[in-house]
């Protein structure tokens, strides 16, 4: 379907629920709450802020079943999360995403925060939702509050804290088809009039969606549980403490990343020799302390972070007897090992009373230290006769028998910064926001790999930057605002795990070291409430002008990967949230997004799947791997990428959902029926027509939650998750390194669940 008739659809619906709208303003009841948060380090009405801020409760997520990262792409306009690699959650907003995830000291593009916590780890996003009070999504840069990795926006996810009022809790078991059997529950717990605990637990097993046809593997599997004690403490008016404790653990099989190329006909089934095992292990203890002065607050944030990852995987996605010979090299990862360890440290003022009686104004200290030590094991088999022989460093140096990669590396960051922001209410319908930031950042990395390299390389970078914000703001009256905003949005550079050399034939594309990107990002807002706050419409659009997109990049030598730099690039679009009470028990909720992206500049790049395929052709010819015809002739595959796509970014993604009460004798019923289209997007910036077109996919999901009068404190729901069982491709992935294979990860299939909650 094209973008005109999704438009065309669009409009008809707009004009039909403008006429619900109009037809219902008579009635004074009901109407949208104000929705408080804390997207600019101060609490305040959503329908405030002079940005896009997409808000979902903790009632909301568990209505649309939201239980991870992934499941906001399209929910939130201009979202999208991918799994990368089986485990690797990486977002993009509005087009800026994270394009170096095989790249440890690369960082994000959005930030995620804890209850205010900078959650440094890109492991992290692999946990589950657990006992929410809202997530906050900020679409765009946030150059002055949230700082570097926020050029494609931010994540806030606000845990429930802890009351002294009474006690109390809610458990739940939810049981469903491939096996599944859930459990969660919370109790809040006072333990003096003024110190309160809250407990909370998440166990998920389940069957996988695909199976191993060579090794008999069940893939897509779950085995995790999360926990997380929070204690608050309040032993005056004027000061608050909160400590938190969390824990995640998973232990499975592992994702289906299924070839491209793997002739199996059926999209829940595939053949790899090799094994797949994933564990992840990540822990967070944070405390943020808060003082009340006469004019202005104080906040200490402080967290320890460490997230332990190891990964077994068929690293050329197929089993190679049922392709034709030479069609990929054999490989396998066996394993990967990753520990982040990370200490943050924030300090915040933020004015209770406006200064001169014009000026609110937040300003800040922010520091942070990720050390990363790295262990990767890559065996090939040369041969190509099925058998991983094991090898010695002397193999390598000498590229004799089978061999691999063998890499370990001790990347560390610094980061430091200061930030300032004010808004000058220059009367009570205008104001003026801006804001700066400075950041210092470094990277120092010891690099030891052995593939025809030997010694450690010592690697180190450093960045300085100032970045900023500028709104104008305009009250049209009570209910609408208008604003204009420029945001410059920052990301540090760092160093790379493999690069090319000097003595070489072929031209240098991967360098040892790679550039910072900047976003100078535009954009003009409408937040309005109607029909007497019976309706809610925001909207958007911006021009962004991106400098230095940091993409995954290969080198003419041989297994030579790692991050580059594109120098310019744009991106435009729109986007449009709209909710409404269609009657007293229905409420209509639309969110859409559209998106137009383009490469501007000249920029030679190395498509590893046309250099791989090079390769390939000159060892079935018995031409040696490390010989300069190979080099010479993976260079002769450069390109220039101007006018291409950028990665990951649908051109139209939209939601729609209807949620509705209904009062019975019995007791209520209460349901939630939404429909979510996600665009097609090519995977990478080089738009091989191959390898890089994901196509489309829609899905359609429900949920019915029965509440007995009889039962006060308990109800059960029936769910209904991609009714139609569609086999979508949520990610594609082509790995830089090594053999350049290529795998899709799919969405979930249809999942029909049943949940039985009891609240005490």
């Amino acid at each position: 379907m094209t973008i005109k008739n999704y438009l065309s659809k669009t409009i008809t619906l707009l004009a039909a629920t403008i006429f619900s709208i109009s037809s219902f303003a008579q009635n004074n009841e009901p109407m949208f709450e104000e929705i408080i948060v804390t997207a600019e380090k101060r609490s305040e009405s959503l329908q405030d802020l002079s940005q896009a801020v997409t808000v979902l409760s903790g009632i909301d997520l568990d209505n649309r079943q939201i239980s991870t990262f992934v499941d906001l792409s399209a929910i939130a306009p201009g979202v999208n999360v991918a799994k990368n690699e089986g485990f690797k959650t990486v977002i993009t907003i509005r087009g800026v995403g994270y394009e170096t995830n095989q790249n440890a000291i690369a960082t994000p593009s959005v930030s995620y925060h804890l209850d205010g916590i900078y959650v440094a780890s890109p492991y992290s996003l692999q946990t589950d939702f657990l006992d929410l009070e809202r997530i906050e999504v900020l679409r765009g840069p946030q150059g002055t509050l949230f700082g570097q990795n926020s050029t494609g926006g931010a994540i806030n996810v606000v845990t429930q804290a802890p009351t002294t009022d009474e006690t109390y809790g809610s458990a739940d078991l939810t049981v469903g088809n491939h096996g599944l059997l859930k459990t969660r529950a919370f109790i809040n717990k006072p333990i003096s009039e003024n110190l309160a605990m809250r407990a909370s637990f998440i166990s998920n097993k389940r069957d996988g969606f695909t199976e191993n046809l060579t090794n008999g593997q069940d893939l897509d599997d779950a085995d995790s549980v999360s926990a997380r004690v929070r204690l608050s403490y309040e032993p005056s008016d004027t000061f608050r403490a909160n400590f938190m404790a969390q824990m995640f653990h998973e232990d499975r099989n592992g994702a289906a990343q299924k070839g491209i190329i793997d002739p199996t006909p059926d999209p829940r089934q595939l053949r790899q020799n090799s094994l797949t095992e994933h564990q992840l292990d990540a822990e967070l203890f944070s405390a943020v302390l808060e003082w009340d002065r006469e004019n202005f607050s104080i906040k200490s944030l402080t967290s320890y972070q460490v997230d332990d990852i190891l990964v077994r995987r068929d690293n050329d996605r197929n089993d190679l007897d049922y392709l034709p010979p030479f069609a990929l090299l054999p490989s396998e990862y066996d394993p990967e090992t990753n520990k982040q360890t990370t200490i943050t440290q924030e300090i915040n003022l933020v004015s209770s009373e406006p200064m001169f009686g014009k000026l609110d104004w937040v300003a800040g200290f922010f520091y942070l230290n990720t050390e990363i030590e790295i262990s990767i094991l890559e065996r090939l088999d040369f041969g190509f006769d099925g058998v991983f022989d094991p090898f010695t460093i002397d193999d390598v140096y000498s590229y004799s028998g089978d061999f691999g990669f063998i890499t370990n590396s001790k990347p560390e960051r610094d980061s430091t910064s200061f930030y300032g922001q004010g808004t000058w209410n220059h009367s009570d319908s205008l104001r003026t926001v801006f804001g700066l930031r400075h950041t210092k950042d470094e990277v120092y990395s010891a690099v030891t790999n052995f593939y025809g390299r030997s010694g450690t390389d010592i690697l180190e970078t450093d960045g300085n930057k100032v970045t900023g914000r500028f709104v104008v703001e305009k009250d049209i009256d009570d209910n609408t605002m208008v604003y204009g905003s420029f945001t410059r949005g920052y990301k540090p550079g760092g160093s790379n795990l493999t690069y090319g050399r000097e003595d070489e034939v072929a031209q240098i594309v991967v360098l040892p070291t790679f550039q910072e990107e900047i976003v100078d990002a535009f954009e003009v807002g409408l937040k309005t409430d109607l029909a007497d706050g019976r309706a809610r419409l925001n909207a958007a659009a911006f021009l962004y002008n991106y400098e230095g997109l940091q993409y995954q990049a290969t080198d003419p030598e041989v297994f030579e990967g790692g991050v580059g730099n594109i120098p310019d690039s744009e991106i435009y679009g729109a986007e449009l949230e709209l909710s409404t009470f269609l009657s007293d028990s229905v409420i209509l909720d639309l969110r859409m997004s559209w998106l137009d992206t383009e490469i501007t500049a000249d920029h030679l790049a190395l498509d590893n799947v046309e250099s791989e395929a090079a390769t390939n052709a000159l060892l079935g010819q018995g031409i040696g791997l490390f010989s300069n015809e190979v080099q010479i002739a993976r260079a002769g595959r450069i390109q220039n990428v101007r006018g291409n796509e950028l990665a990951k970014t649908p051109s139209f993604t939209g939601n729609i959902a209807l949620n509705w009460t209904n009062e019975q004798n019995w007791g209520e019923l209460k349901g939630t029926l939404q429909y979510t289209y996600r665009g097609g997007f090519k995977h990478r910036i080089f738009n091989n027509s191959q390898t890089d077109i994901v196509p489309n996919y829609d899905v359609l999901d429900i949920m019915l939650g029965f509440y007995p009068s009889s039962a006060e404190n308990q109800h059960f729901e029936i769910i209904g998750k991609n009714l139609f069982d569609q086999d979508g491709i949520n990610a594609r992935f082509t790995d830089v390194f090594g053999v350049g294979a290529t795998g899709d990860e799919l969405i979930a299939p249809r999942q029909i669940m049943l949940r039985f909650v009891t609240q005490f």
